[in-house]
């Protein structure tokens, strides 16, 4: 009889009891998420948050009345260098605050250990949008601020149109396209006129003005706004007197027998009417009259351009007048007199007398500023330099008067622009003009 045969194994049914995930792959209980007690310590700023420290002490009054109603967030230091390692010079605690700084700071002034922050490791990629849209939306931001903001976010990438549509409102109200391109316009501005706009005396509307300007006529039409010019006269003024530097257009020359053509590579064309080429000749369009400007239009070119010119006028005798000349003591004195009496310009009127002297190298002191400039010029002993620079803001004074008056002149103005013609060969070559020193009858032309 054969052996019997082994009988097989029998299989265990129960099934092996299977390890959660997260208990091999996590050593803490920490999550994205979880809200956290981290004392204050462990905590510093992030360094994408551009928004002004203010208000600090009253939103600590505040919190110590009803308490903190909502917990910060924070990303560990280790996760936020992975991502952004070009900050790691200002990573100076274990975490990372995503949103919540001004929070913190004020829980900081209360004396508080300890502070609840949400766990938020899983926004580190978008912590830069994040924190900037949370300012945006969260934060009564200045307009330069916000510009700023705007332009950080076009440095992630981000159009204008994506911008608006992630940041959709701001404690200023609804934001466009065009919001956001305006604004981040701004930053381009010169440094003086952003220095105005974040301080508050310069308003948007004026600092937008000004952007068709280069940064030199930007500081001379922020001296003028802020001595009492509205922004659009400071402008025009300003337009006016690149216009009178411009240097005139050649006269296109033509036989009587056809159009000439003048080109920026060579000389007019000159048409004799014996064209012999295959084409015939494209059918001529009837001249439509050019549109006469109104009386009003032209009074007001011939204003600014006339405004140009004294300008003009006033550098020159500014240039070629020796302060220490007792030959010159009668002009000076007038010059101060006619200031001294005149309603108060003294912010434009330094500015523009700076940048008079500085363009006819007369400044002798270097300043960033003309209120700089003037106030470092008043501590000095240098009589001379006290008497050009009191010489300069006087004349230009009564410059700013004479140009930004709309009526009829009076006998400020006119004394203004006489001095001009003694002592600085300034010939009126408006009609405007003339009939205002009663040159000319008003309305005739010359």
């Amino acid at each position: 009889m054969a052996g019997a045969l082994p009988r097989p194994k029998r299989k265990s049914t129960k099934s092996k009891p299977e390890v959660a995930p997260e208990e091999v792959l996590y050593t803490d209980t920490d999550r994205s998420g979880d809200t956290l007690d981290l004392e204050l310590s462990s905590l510093c700023p992030n360094p994408f948050n551009r928004r002004v420290k203010q208000g600090v002490p009253e939103l600590a009054a505040t919190i110590n009345q009803v308490g903190l109603l909502q917990s910060i967030a924070h990303i560990r230091a280790d996760v936020w260098l992975e991502t952004y390692p070009e900050t790691r010079d200002q990573i100076t605690a274990p975490n990372v605050i995503l949103f919540g700084e001004h929070r913190w700071l004020a829980c900081r002034e209360l004396g508080w250990e300890t502070i609840p922050s949400v766990l938020r490791d899983d926004k580190v990629d978008d912590a830069r949008l994040i924190t900037l849209i949370e300012n945006l939306r969260r934060a009564q931001l200045s307009p330069l601020e916000e510009a700023e903001h705007y332009q950080a976010l076009r440095d992630t990438g981000l159009s204008y149109e994506d911008i608006a549509e992630k940041v959709g409102e701001t404690a200023n109200g609804a934001v466009s396209k065009g919001t956001v391109w305006k604004r981040i316009k701004l930053l381009q501005l010169a440094p003086p006129v952003q220095e105005a706009l974040r301080d508050g005396t310069l308003k948007v509307s004026a600092a937008e003005k000004a952007q068709q300007l280069d940064h030199t006529d930007q500081e001379d039409y922020l001296g003028l706004v802020r001595g009492g010019t509205h922004p659009t006269e400071a402008q025009a003024q300003i337009l006016a007197r690149q216009r009178q530097d411009e240097p005139p257009e050649p006269a296109a020359v033509s036989t009587g027998n056809g159009d000439a053509n003048t080109t920026a590579e060579g000389p007019a064309t000159v048409s004799t009417g014996n064209d012999t080429s295959a084409a015939p000749p494209a059918p001529r369009k009837p001249k439509q009259a050019a549109k006469q400007p109104s009386a009003k239009d032209k009074g007001d070119t011939d204003r600014r351009t006339a405004a140009a010119a004294r300008e003009a006028a006033c550098r020159a005798l500014l240039k070629s007048t020796d302060v220490t000349d007792s030959a010159n003591s009668d002009l000076v004195l007038s010059v101060l007199t006619a200031a001294m009496l005149a309603p108060p310009q003294q912010s434009a009127a330094q500015q523009r007398a700076y940048t008079w002297l500085k363009e006819t190298g007369q400044h002798g002191l270097d300043a960033t500023d003309a209120a700089t400039y003037f106030a470092a010029i008043q501590d000095s002993d240098d009589p001379t330099a006290q008497r050009l620079a009191a010489f300069a803001a006087a004349l230009a004074s009564a410059e700013i008067r004479t140009a930004a008056r709309r009526q009829s002149w009076g006998s400020r103005e006119c004394n203004h622009v006489r001095l001009l013609q003694e002592h600085a060969d300034y010939q009126p070559q408006t009609d405007w003009e003339k009939a205002e020193l009663g040159l000319v009858a008003a309305g005739d032309s010359q």
